[in-house]
Formats: C-alpha cells, structure tokens, sequence
C-alpha cells in the first residue's frame, strides 16, 4: 500500500505539472530565461496550493470512508481531466487572450483584472514576461505560479480524498514543477519549438482521467 501510496502521489505530481513542460517549451524557444530562484519560487507556491488543497479536502471530507473517498477522489481525477481537454481542444477558441506585444509608449495599457490575466498568462506564457525583458524575474514568477497553482487546486482535493500523504504530495509537485521546467524550456531552447504545449494538455487530462479511473475501479470492489 506504501508503494502504490507513493506510485499515485507521482503520478499526480505528475499531471499537475505536464502543463509546465508546454510553458517550458514557449520559453525555451522564444529565448526566456526562467532563473534558477524564480523556478524553485514558483515549485513552491505550487506544492503550497497542492498542500492547502488536501488539508482543506481532508478537513471537509474527513467523515467519509477511505473506499468513498478513493472513488469521489477518482471521479474528481476523472471530471478533471475531461475539462483539461475540453478546454483545450474545444474552449481554446473562445477566448480573447491577446499576443505578446510591446505597447508603443503613447499606447494606454490594456489592465485586465488579476483573474482575467491569470488566464491568459496559463493560454500564453509569454504574457508572464510583462517587461519584455527576455526572463522571468520573482514578481512575473508570482502571477505565473498562482496560474499553475490554481490549476492544480482540484488535484489537490482529490489527494486529499486518496489518502496520499500531504509532505509526500507537496514534495512530489514541486521537484517535479522544477524538473518539468528545466525539461520544456531545454527542448524548447534546442530544437526552437513554437508550440504552446496543446498535446501536453491533452496529456495531463488523459493521465488524470487513467488515474482515476484506476482508483475507482480499485475501490469499487471493496465498496460493493
């Protein structure tokens, strides 16, 4: 059980942070530094959303059996997954996120609300290098992993209601926010992809989706 504890904790941290490697991707080849500091910042305001998420999900559903709790968890996974996609492939279209651009200096600047360029900012990275000055410094940083961090809010609930440990989980998201990072920008960088990471979307919410469903099914026999 501490095996699969830890199995399903990764690959959680996992689908939180696929979403990074796109990101990575849109630096990489537009040559955006993420510097070491504002990387290590941003894995941690993540594993703190993570970790407040599952203590928030263990205080509200602490009445609930661990077998129910595996299968709301699982159906959460589930529920997610199918919007990443959505959202993706079907809501993408809609939206009304503009290019990154320097203003000229007789231009009014377009101030959007904080949730509005949260957004925006996870539809277009790019949008998070406010100055254009080629890196992503700790104040760019913090609107960028409030982004990621409330993206990963519901996964969060769902660990919650897993069992997983909170330390184990935490830890989990913000090595592997780091590593995905590096791993994005590094390809990006080295083979000049100008891609938003649409497939690693559709990646996460399929690796949600499998990740629940698993759990559902694992849990449903000692259920019934």
């Amino acid at each position: 059980m501490v095996g699969m504890s830890i199995l399903t904790a990764l690959l959680i941290a996992l689908s939180c942070n696929l979403d990074n490697v796109g990101v990575g991707l849109s630096y990489g080849a537009r040559g955006v530094r993420l510097p070491l500091v504002t990387n290590l910042y941003i894995a941690l305001l993540t594993a703190a959303g993570t970790g407040l998420a599952m203590i928030l999900g263990e205080r509200t559903f602490m009445f609930l059996s661990p077998e129910t709790g595996a299968i709301l968890g699982g159906a959460i996974l589930v529920v997610m997954g199918i919007w990443v996609i959505l959202q993706e492939t079907l809501l993408k279209n809609n939206r009304q996120c503009p290019e990154p651009r320097k203003p000229h200096p007789w231009e009014e600047q377009d101030r959007k609300s904080v949730w509005r360029r949260l957004v925006c900012i996870l539809e277009n990275p790019s949008l998070a290098d406010g100055d254009f000055s080629g890196h992503i410094d700790l104040k760019e940083g913090t609107l960028l992993g409030l982004a990621l961090m409330l993206n990963n809010l519901p996964n969060g609930v769902a660990a919650a209601m897993l069992k997983l440990p909170v330390s184990l989980t935490m830890l989990a998201v913000g090595v592997l926010s780091v590593l995905t990072f590096w791993l994005g920008i590094g390809i990006g960088a080295n083979i000049g992809v100008r891609w938003q990471g649409k497939w690693t979307w559709v990646a996460s919410g399929m690796l949600l989706m499998g990740l629940g469903g698993m759990e559902i099914l694992l849990a449903l026999p000692i259920k019934l």
